[in-house]
């Protein structure tokens, strides 16, 4: 393989939170990324966003973050209690400006994908709507030809799957790699604050609240937390996509999920309960929990690559799937920027891996930790004891995170060419 410099242009599949980060990102740098998206622009996938320190830090240097803040709703611990008496059992602290730089900011999706296309057509970059893709026609040393559903077909240096957790990239280069589902599931929905006529100003939010039924998950989110997020984690037998998807369209049969208990949670719980089958309520959702881990992110000869949930799915537990997305699509625009030709192509690939898993895997440990926080005491009695996180007293977290939040992605990355070079 012969040695690698930095490609003048990439494609990118999926013009969605990672992707659109990823060519910003390139284009900081001076590489012309062009976009390839399935849906249409005014699509709303719904769902909000828990950003935390070490994604806001990506969006600040792409100049993202001081249009999002004003947006969203601004938090620093979630409170984890216990139902129906909410006793407070700890605090973990998701953002803290006098520590981490940042507090955490909850913003909806909309918001985040609106934001980040303006800023891509403020760049004069181009994306293609309604283009599916479908497979590589051909790649080597040079570069990499693919297909679309209708026929058509593109060229270019690289070519990056930022298409999500069924990726149709991952599938053309790694067929037998599929997503494995974790055995739980989340209930999600949203209703303005107002409607909540038992909630007092004085509640912890954004709390999680375990009972003998499971738990349930309630963090403001938009300008000033004027809307109210609401989820419940519980145990699902497997669906197949096509399960998933009737289950997302029988809008009865989820309100009867999330209301299928009322008597064992506290009233605060029940008037929460019972706002989802209110007209207000909205972006009701179903969230298969899957995760995805992969011995490698690029094709052989490393002229296509999948970052975010195409190559590396977290369950939303601790806040980190999209936060990780972004790490990782920053930084591979900065390796990529930093190819100096001394090194072939998978080479740096393969040490970028290197770094981006090591940290994963501290990532997907702390997620199950916070997940088995969230779960009945039978469900957690049947853990492996190093799962069965305590939260030590309710200060806990203020500093503990600061491996993740604090990271320096910049100069972990010039670090890494340095070794390469």
């Amino acid at each position: 393989m012969t040695s690698s410099t930095t490609p003048k242009s990439v494609s990118i599949i999926g013009a969605s939170v990672g992707g659109l980060t990823l060519g910003l990102a390139l284009k900081k740098y001076g590489i012309q990324p062009r976009f390839f998206e399935l849906r249409n622009p005014d699509q709303d996938l719904g769902g909000a966003m828990s950003l935390t320190p070490n994604s806001l830090r990506v969006l600040e240097s792409i100049g993202a973050y001081s249009r999002l803040k004003p947006q969203g709703f601004d938090c620093t611990a979630f409170t984890f209690m216990t139902e129906p008496e909410h006793e407070i059992t700890g605090e973990l602290y998701f953002g803290q400006k006098d520590v981490y730089g940042y507090d955490c900011l909850r913003v909806t999706r909309k918001v985040i994908i609106r934001e980040l296309t303006e800023m891509v057509k403020e760049a004069g970059l181009d994306i293609h709507y309604g283009k599916k893709f479908t497979k590589i026609v051909h790649e080597d040393a040079n570069g990499v030809e693919f297909e679309f559903a209708d026929g058509t077909r593109e060229k270019d240096e690289m070519l990056v799957g930022a298409d999500g957790i069924h990726s149709k990239v991952r599938s053309s280069v790694f067929p037998d790699i599929h997503p494995h589902y974790s055995g739980v599931l989340g209930l999600t929905y949203c209703f303005p604050r107002a409607n909540w006529q038992h909630l007092e100003e004085t509640f912890p939010l954004p709390c999680s609240l375990r009972g003998k039924q499971g738990s349930w998950i309630i963090t403001p989110q938009t300008e000033g937390g004027q809307e109210i997020f609401v989820g419940r984690q519980l145990k699902y037998e497997q669906e197949d996509r096509s399960g998933w998807d009737a289950l997302l369209k029988n809008k009865q049969a989820m309100i009867d999920m999330i209301q299928r208990d009322p008597d064992d949670w506290s009233p605060l719980m029940q008037a929460a309960q019972a706002q989802v089958s209110t007209p207000d309520a909205h972006f009701l959702n179903v969230w298969p929990f899957y995760t995805l881990k992969m011995e490698r992110w690029h094709s052989s000869t490393g002229r296509v690559v999948v970052i975010g949930d195409a190559a590396h799915a977290i369950p939303p537990s601790a806040g980190q799937g999209a936060n990780q997305a972004f790490e990782s699509s920053y930084s591979l625009a900065m390796l990529l920027a930093n190819l100096n030709g001394k090194v072939n192509l998978p080479d740096a690939l393969m040490a970028w891996e290197a770094y981006r898993m090591e940290r994963l895997d501290d990532v997907i440990r702390l997620t199950n930790r916070v997940m088995t926080l969230r779960m009945t005491e039978e469900e957690r009695a049947s853990m492996p004891e190093e799962m069965r996180w305590e939260l030590d007293g309710t200060d806990a977290g203020k500093s503990q995170l600061g491996w993740l939040f604090l990271a320096d992605i910049d100069r972990d990355v010039r670090n890494l060419v340095k070794t390469l070079g």
